[in-house]
């Protein structure tokens, strides 16, 4: 992206001199003028961006770093996110990281300098890495993980969603109920699956029901999609344990383990249950519609820019390490039972 340094450097005037050409300002020749309007044309840069940013020293522009669109979560996410900035009169670079530690911290090296602040979901960053990233441009984390870094972070109710999900199941008579998308490597970057799987355990506990090893099942892959959806379920079907619901970490799992339990010539509700987590537009037109928990995408989109506008601005007198949970909402459809009903949660 390119600065007024360099537009200053390609038509060969000072960074005053384009200062007044972009806000329109007088005493301008207009041979200088011409000059500085091929150089932006050139760079392809922002006059206006830039003339408001000199007139209230902000940058308008910030990051937007996830680890990838092809998930339905991040791209709802990112619509969320440029809706709510574009009502901040604030402009979103997207960039994609893929999860990796390196890549979130190349993202922060080159263009860090051009940003007025940045909305990270990290995935590979360490404790250090994360503190090093909110120093060097104004940060709001959208994490699961804990970080015991200082940080501003917004996160959501992973535990609390799928206690209500499981919670859920048992008020309908459900007592073997699966779980899908487990983590056991303990790895910081797992943190939704994590707090997902002491949500399963805390919403079997409340019901006075075991936890069963054998009813909890791992995918092949961090990503969770369809294809590890439907394959986890395909084993757990192959190994004939008896099983009459399944609680997915996303809804991504849950329709491919739909589509495998329907495979398997099995009703859905009538035999085995299936709800997911995320409250995509997939899960509403699934067949059968798919009961879901939205985890509060606008509300994080919300939370997490005002949180970035407090730092932007210096309007925040206490130090980073703030953290908002957004509100979850159980929505339930055709997967569970036949009517459709809907509540939320804190």
């Amino acid at each position: 992206m390119s600065t007024m340094h360099d537009v200053a450097q390609r038509a060969g005037v000072s960074l005053k001199t384009v200062s007044r050409v972009v806000n329109g300002e007088p005493n301008v020749s207009e041979q200088t003028r011409r000059k500085v309007d091929a150089a932006i044309a050139e760079l392809d840069f922002r006059p206006n961006s830039v003339a408001r940013n000199l007139r209230t020293g902000r940058i308008d522009l910030i990051g937007l770093a996830l680890p990838y669109l092809s998930q339905p979560y991040f791209s709802s996410l990112a619509e969320e996110i440029m809706r709510e900035a574009e009502r901040h009169g604030l402009t979103v670079l997207i960039e994609l990281t893929e999860g990796d530690a390196e890549a979130e911290l190349a993202l922060v090296r080159e263009h860090g300098p051009h940003l007025g602040g940045l909305l990270m979901y990290p995935v590979g960053l360490s404790d250090a890495q994360a503190l090093t990233v909110a120093r060097t441009v104004p940060t709001v984390f959208i994490s699961e993980r804990a970080y015991d870094a200082h940080v501003d972070r917004v996160a959501m109710a992973n535990r609390e969603g799928v206690r209500a999900l499981v919670g859920h199941m048992v008020s309908l008579g459900y007592t073997r109920i699966a779980a899908l998308g487990a983590d056991h490597t303990g790895r910081p970057e797992r943190a939704a699956a994590h707090l997902r799987l002491d949500g399963y355990r805390d919403g079997l506990r409340d019901a006075g029901l075991p936890y069963l090893p054998e009813l909890v099942l791992e995918v092949g892959t961090p990503h969770w999609n369809r294809q590890e959806g439907a394959a986890g379920m395909r084993r757990l079907i192959d190994r004939d344990i008896p099983f009459d619901a399944v609680v997915a970490f996303a809804d991504a799992l849950a329709l491919g383990a739909l589509h495998a339990v329907q495979e398997a010539g099995l009703r859905v509700p009538a035999e085995v249950a299936v709800a997911g987590f995320d409250d995509t537009d997939d899960a509403r037109y699934a067949h059968p519609s798919l009961t879901s928990v939205a985890p509060g995408r606008a509300q994080i989109a919300r939370e997490a820019l005002a949180l970035l506008n407090d730092r932007m601005n210096g309007t925040v007198d206490h130090e980073p390490g703030r953290l908002v949970v957004a509100d979850f909402q159980l929505t339930v459809r055709e997967s569970t039972l036949g009517g459709m009903a809907a509540w939320g949660g804190a």
